[in-house]
């Protein structure tokens, strides 16, 4: 199974990770592939920043200029494949295919073996299930029998080579993700 990185410049509308990943999954739908890893990045290069996404598939797509034209339409902008410059607007997703592709940047709203993984586990298994390299702390040592409460929700981001979850101390003596679903949420949940 050869793997195929594409990526695209998503439109504003488009950005929150479950739009994302709808219109990857609507857009490879009958294919012949899937998006086994989806992250997004922010290139700064120009004036105004723009978000890019890097895809990587399972396998070539059976009609590949059909998928094309269907990522980019359900993305809203330029799609580019493995190496090429693209069209114009298009440098948020060359930037985004080429730092995911290093593993120097990118947020993975889907990576391998996520699915697997659920509720609270030890560091090691977390990182044996899925293609999370590393797990790291904001404030607090990590080892590998430390507890993880995934709270449904794990974005690691691509730094230094590796797929690296950062976590936090939480209550009850685990740790949890540091970026959590739902930021905002205020007095419990009850409102402001």
């Amino acid at each position: 199974m050869t793997a195929r990185w594409w990526a695209g410049v998503p439109a504003d509308d488009v950005l929150p990770d479950a739009h994302l990943l709808a219109a990857v999954d609507a857009a490879l739908a009958g294919s012949g592939t899937a998006a086994e890893l989806v992250c997004t990045s922010v290139d700064r290069s120009a004036t105004a920043p723009r978000a890019g996404v890097a895809v990587r598939l399972t396998a070539a797509p059976a009609d590949p200029d059909r998928t094309r034209t269907a990522l980019a339409t359900a993305l809203g902008g330029p799609v580019v494949v493995d190496g090429e410059a693209g069209p114009d607007g298009a440098t948020p997703a060359v930037a985004a295919l080429l730092a995911a592709q290093d593993g120097v940047d990118g947020r993975c709203v889907r990576f391998p073996g996520q699915d697997a993984v659920a509720g609270r586990l030890p560091v090691a298994d977390l990182v044996a299930r899925t293609a999370i390299d590393a797990v790291v702390g904001v404030g607090t040592a990590v080892g590998p029998d430390a507890v993880v409460d995934t709270l449904g929700f794990l974005r690691p981001q691509f730094t230094d080579g590796r797929l690296t979850l950062v976590v936090e101390q939480a209550a009850g003596g685990v740790l949890q993700p540091f970026e959590v679903e739902f930021p905002h949420e205020c007095c419990g949940g009850a409102g402001p």
